[in-house]
């Protein structure tokens, strides 16, 4: 007799064992821990094709970063020509743009005002002599104090000082040239009545040289001495470098601008050289960093903070830098690699953490 065995639970038995087989494995792919994710990601990439790179040196020591700041051209000695007494102006002899030579006369006032001031200082003194000569022989024969005769003398004093002073304002009733230079400006014209003191030409001299005059931060300026070397460059003419020096440094901050003036001043200024001429002032000066690298060994650079990458035992380990300036193609370090000698330069910008690297000469 044959014996039939049922097929629907033989069926059923093989679908349940199924079913309890797969969802155990369905839970355990929702259980993996995050550890091994980063484990298995880890060795994808180390899985992965190795991307090329090449080395480069981390370098220590002084960077130069020279510091490059605009300014205006100015002469040294630029004056406001005056006459020292009032008057009419009677004659200009000079123009603006006129090249002057020291002791030039330049300008005149009307002499017929001093010239009578002078005169009558002159009676003055004359009849104060006569007056003190005449007091004096009186006083010796007791007709007259001695309170009279030291009024007398008093006198005399005060008409000569007057006299000092008309002869004084006499001779300066005329503007001579203090300095060879030039005439920048005429401020008056003839026949014009001109107070005591206002300008009349306005001067640049040329025996004290041409200066710029340049506002630096206090970081800037720190370090800079008197006498040390510059390069002025005209912006008219940006191939001429004019050798300068550092004449003169601000001992406080300025009140408006909390900056500290510098002025520098051109070696052998040229013949032709303009006042109010904008340049560009190169004053060179050495920093050291705590490393410097080429700019393109860093990646994911933000403001100062930035990535670079060292090959370690085959694969790309990333390391935060701080920049602190850059000079040229190169970039200056604040904080980072320290005991690190060599980068990871090109190829810099393909890697990622981890990934594995072929170091290439």
């Amino acid at each position: 007799m044959a014996i039939v065995f049922p097929k629907f639970p033989i069926f059923f038995a093989f679908a349940a064992t199924a079913a309890a087989m797969a969802f155990p494995l369905a839970g355990c792919d929702h259980a993996i821990p995050e550890a091994s994710a980063q484990a298995a990601k880890t060795a994808a990439k180390s899985d992965a094709r190795p991307v090329p790179v090449s080395l480069v040196s981390v370098e220590r020591g002084p960077l130069e970063r020279p510091l490059r700041v605009g300014g205006v051209l100015k002469q040294k000695s630029e004056l406001d020509l005056a006459f020292t007494t009032g008057g009419v102006l009677s004659v200009l002899f000079v123009d603006a743009g006129a090249h002057v030579r020291r002791g030039q006369l330049l300008a005149q006032l009307d002499a017929t005002e001093v010239g009578a001031a002078a005169r009558q200082a002159r009676e003055a003194v004359a009849k104060a002599e006569r007056d003190l000569e005449r007091v004096k022989s009186l006083h010796a024969t007791g007709a007259l104090p001695l309170v009279e005769l030291q009024n007398a003398e008093t006198g005399a004093a005060v008409a000569r000082a007057q006299l000092a002073a008309a002869d004084f304002a006499a001779r300066h009733a005329q503007i001579v040239a203090p300095d060879n230079g030039l005439i920048d400006q005429r401020l008056a014209e003839k026949g014009e009545v001109l107070a005591p003191g206002r300008p009349v030409f306005r001067m640049s001299g040329r025996s004290k040289g041409a200066v710029v005059r340049v506002a630096l931060t206090d970081k800037d300026a720190l370090g800079l001495t008197v006498g040390q070397s510059a390069t002025v460059q005209l912006d008219a003419a940006p191939d001429a470098q004019l050798p300068a020096k550092i004449s003169t440094l601000a001992t406080v901050a300025s009140p408006a601008t909390g900056t500290f003036d510098v002025e520098v001043k051109l070696d052998a200024p040229p013949e032709r050289l303009l006042s109010g001429m904008t340049v560009k002032v190169t004053i060179p000066r050495t920093e050291t960093p705590r490393a410097t690298v080429p700019l393109s060994s860093l990646v994911r650079a933000d403001g100062k903070s930035a990535f670079v990458y060292v090959a370690d035992a085959g694969h790309a380990k990333r390391l935060a830098v701080e920049v602190a300036f850059v000079a040229g193609d190169r970039a200056a370090l604040a904080t980072g690699l320290d005991g690190v000698d060599r980068i990871v330069g090109a190829g810099a910008a393909l890697l990622e953490d981890g990934a594995a690297v072929d170091v290439r000469p």
